[in-house]
């Protein structure tokens, strides 16, 4: 039972790292009104390529799982990343349009 906890306690140390890492930057910007026009623009498309540059990445893995490796397990593994990735994609889409 000690790994148990032992892992459990890891992943939550990690999520509130991951967590703060986030929100806290954030959250100082706005109190000092750093995010302008500016910024944001930088920061949207920084995203948009960020998004193409992964979905390329998903890509390439897609066709050396079934190429070079053989590995059906892998393969539907790496679907199932697409499809969170554009399932993502599409949530954020609408909520995106939903404010406009």
């Amino acid at each position: 039972m000690d790994n148990f906890w032992v892992a459990s306690l890891f992943w939550i140390g990690l999520a509130a790292v991951i967590v703060s890492a986030f929100y806290l930057p954030r959250r100082m910007m706005k109190k000092k009104k750093q995010l302008d026009e500016r910024y944001v623009m930088n920061d949207h498309l920084a995203r948009s390529y960020s998004w193409f540059g992964s979905l390329g990445v998903i890509f390439i893995v897609w066709f050396l799982s079934l190429v070079v490796f053989h590995s059906m397990i892998a393969f539907w593994l790496i679907t199932v990343t697409y499809v969170g990735h554009m399932l993502s994609y599409a949530i954020g889409s609408a909520i995106a349009n939903g404010r406009n």
